[in-house]
C-alpha cells in the first residue's frame, strides 16, 4: 500500500516506509499515515505488509529479523517510485528491529530511523522487553484470534479505543486470523534479535512511552543513550503511540527529521 500526497511545489523529498510490529498489520496504523503525509515535509508513505500477518495471514512468517527485515525492504522497494534511493523508516516495536536491521544491513537506503517503543537483546533484560504480565496474558490467548486481538488493545491502548475501532478491530482478526505457528515465529524472533551495539549510519531518533505495560520505556532508553541519540518521551501515552497520541508522536518525528537537513 502506497500513500501520495496531492501537492505541488519544491520540498526536500522524504519517503517514509511505516513498519508494525508483532501480529499487527498495516491496517493498525488506521489514520496515522494520512495524517502524517499532510505534513509538508513528507513527500510520499508506503505500508509494507510482514507475511504472516494481515493481507498476508495465510502466508508463512520468516523466521529472525534480518528474514523479516529482507520481505519487508522487497515490498517496499515495490511500492517506491523507482527513483527513490533513500527512506525514512519509522518502526514500531519489533517494527524498530526490522528497521534497525534494514539500516544496518543497507545503510545507503536508509536516511532516517525512528523507532517507537522498541527493544534489543544487548541493550535490555528479557522482562523488560515484554513484561511478564503481558507475555502471559498474551500466551493464554494464543490460540484464539479474537481474544488475542482483545488483549493486545487492552495492553497497547491506554486511551480507550472507541468502539466502533474495537469493532473493526475484531472484524480484521475474524478475516485476517494470524497463525499460531506465525505468532510463535514472530515472538520467538523479536526475544532472539540482540540488535546493535553501534548506531547505524543514518540519523536515528527514539519515542518511548512512559506508561508502555508491554514494553518498558528502558528499552528504548539504553539503545538511545547507547547511540548516543535524542529521545522523546511521552508521559501518558501506552506500548502503540501512534494511536494513543498520533498528533504528538507525527509532531516529534517531523521536528526530528527536519534537524537533519
Amino acid at each position: 500500500m502506497s500513500l501520495e500526497p496531492q501537492r505541488t511545489g519544491p520540498l526536500t523529498e522524504r519517503h517514509v516506509v511505516l513498519v508494525r510490529g508483532l501480529i499487527r498489520s498495516r491496517f493498525h496504523w488506521h489514520s496515522f499515515p494520512r495524517t502524517l503525509l499532510q505534513q509538508n515535509a513528507i513527500h510520499d508513505v508506503v505500508l509494507p505488509e510482514l507475511a504472516g500477518n494481515g493481507d498476508r495471514h495465510l502466508e508463512s512468517t520468516p523466521f529472525g529479523i534480518h528474514a523479516m527485515m529482507e520481505d519487508i525492504r522487497q515490498q517496499a522497494r515495490m511500492l517506491l517510485a523507482d527513483h527513490v534511493a533513500s527512506v525514512c523508516v519509522v518502526g514500531i516495536s519489533m517494527g524498530g528491529m526490522i528497521a534497525t536491521e534494514w539500516a544496518k544491513q543497507y545503510p545507503d537506503e536508509v536516511r532516517e530511523l525512528h523507532l517507537i517503543n522498541t527493544s534489543f537483546g544487548c541493550c535490555s533484560r528479557p522482562w523488560q522487553r515484554m513484561k511478564p504480565p503481558a507475555l502471559s496474558r498474551l500466551l493464554k490467548n494464543l490460540t484464539n484470534p479474537l481474544k488475542l486481538e482483545q488483549a493486545i488493545a487492552e495492553l497497547t491502548l491506554n486511551t480507550p479505543p472507541p468502539s466502533t475501532l474495537m469493532r473493526e478491530w475484531l472484524e480484521f482478526a475474524r478475516e485476517h486470523p494470524v497463525s499460531t505457528a506465525n505468532t510463535l515465529t514472530q515472538v520467538m524472533s523479536a526475544a532472539r534479535y540482540r540488535g546493535h551495539q553501534q548506531a547505524p549510519a543514518a540519523p536515528s531518533f527514539f519515542y518511548s512511552s512512559s506508561k508502555d505495560r508491554l514494553v518498558s520505556g528502558r528499552c528504548s532508553e539504553a539503545i538511545a543513550s547507547r547511540w548516543n541519540a535524542p529521545i522523546s518521551i511521552h508521559p501518558e501515552a501506552g506500548h502503540d503511540l501512534p494511536l494513543d497520541d498520533p498528533d504528538w508522536l507525527i509532531d516529534q518525528i517531523v521536528r526530528n527529521s527536519l534537524s537533519t537537513q
